[in-house]
């Protein structure tokens, strides 16, 4: 026996080599599909993350836009009530006017005989400043002339 060769077994037999083989192969390939499978379910957790942030955003612009229509309402409402108002004072101004008219010609006609009576004492006073007088006839045609300007400006008031 002797010359028998002695057989010599691998440490690790053909077939739990390739067992070992299909287990290592199959850990990658399951540690592979599990990151890819990570990287996806992070990548569906940022785009949920993203919708969030845009409905957020719609929200928002939602109620901007109700909170801008309630403004232009209240806008309208008041821009209505002022139109009003301008149309019952425009009225009232014509309502006024109508009244006021036979006022408005008396005072018309005083002014006009005051400016009448002014030009004419303005005349007189210069004529009895450039005359020929002795002082006292000067003097006592200005005290007259004065107390006719007194009256005047009565009739004015």
């Amino acid at each position: 026996m002797s010359n028998h060769k002695k057989l010599v077994l691998p440490s690790v037999v053909p077939g739990e080599a390739l067992v070992q083989t299909i287990a290592e192969e199959s850990a990658k390939t399951l540690r592979t599909r599990l990151e890819t499978q990570s990287k996806v379910e992070v990548a569906k957790l940022q785009v949920a993350k993203e919708a969030i942030a845009a409905t957020k955003s719609f929200f928002e612009v939602l109620k901007s836009y109700n909170e801008l229509q309630a403004t232009r309402a209240e806008w309208e409402g008041r821009v209505t009530a002022a139109e009003t108002a301008v149309q019952k004072a425009q009225v009232d101004l014509e309502t006024a006017q109508e009244n006021n008219k036979p006022k408005m010609g008396e005072l018309e006609q005083s002014l006009e005989a005051q400016t009448r009576l002014l030009s004419l004492f303005d005349e007189v006073m210069k004529e009895v400043t450039d005359a020929d007088l002795s002082d006292d006839v000067r003097k006592e045609a200005r005290q007259y002339l004065l107390q006719l300007s007194d009256r005047i400006v009565q009739l004015k008031k």
